[in-house]
């Protein structure tokens, strides 16, 4: 006589098994996926090698946000270039900067990250973000490496903003922000890094607009 407890373990080990088997094959698929999208970002939008952004992912995907995934039709059609930037590093003549989409669940927003591998990625939380939009401002406090500043949209609303960053324990902090109102003024019609001046050591000047004025603001680093 057949005993039934076994045959209940037998069943429980077989649906074990084969929910650990379907989870790896979904694991690899995904992995797979994301390494495919990788791939063609390097190849066919930055057309460089992809150690940029193998080392991206190996800093900033946490295995906890699982990959968000896209297809190459998004990728292309979402890309918007690259730009050579003035230099972050004073030991450097020039940099690059691209837009990164998330490609995980915990990054809400789009990044800009930096050809230069030694300088971190710039995460912020608009899917609205462009080359265009970053700019870099002289060494304000005078640590031998070059504040940034970006154009900020949420892309809606009227009211825009400059947001300037520095660099500290290896990772960007915002220092300020000033309103930009694109019915006071078109930002397609100024340079931006000419709205950031600095003044002295650990202090610079930004220009706000809002509400038709046109004002500068001192601001002073700690």
């Amino acid at each position: 006589m057949n005993n039934p407890n076994i045959s209940v373990f037998f069943f429980i080990l077989f649906i074990i098994t084969s929910c650990s088997n379907k989870t790896n094959i979904e694991v690899q698929n995904n992995v797979s996926e994301i390494q495919s999208s990788i791939n063609y970002f390097s190849d066919s939008l930055l057309r460089t090698n992809n150690k940029i952004l193998e080392d991206y992912l190996e800093k900033y995907q946490l295995e906890k946000c699982g990959n968000q995934n896209y297809t190459n039709k998004q990728l292309r059609d979402d890309f918007k270039g690259i730009r050579i930037i003035k230099n972050i590093r004073n030991n450097a003549q020039q940099d690059t900067v691209f837009v990164v989409p998330s490609f995980n669940y915990c990054d809400d927003g789009e990044a800009y990250v930096f050809y230069d591998r030694c300088i971190p990625r710039l995460l912020t939380d608009s899917y609205c973000c462009n080359p265009d939009n970053l700019f870099v401002i002289d060494d304000i406090n005078e640590d031998g490496i070059n504040e940034i500043g970006i154009y900020y949209s949420s892309c809606v609303s009227r009211y825009k903003s400059l947001r300037i960053f520095s660099l500290k324990q290896n990772s960007w902090n915002e220092i300020t922000r000033s309103t930009f109102d694109i019915h006071t003024q078109d930002p397609d019609k100024v340079n931006f890094s000419d709205l950031v001046r600095k003044v002295g050591k650990n202090q610079f000047r930004i220009c706000q607009f809002e509400d038709g004025r046109k004002e500068w603001i001192t601001v002073i680093m700690k």
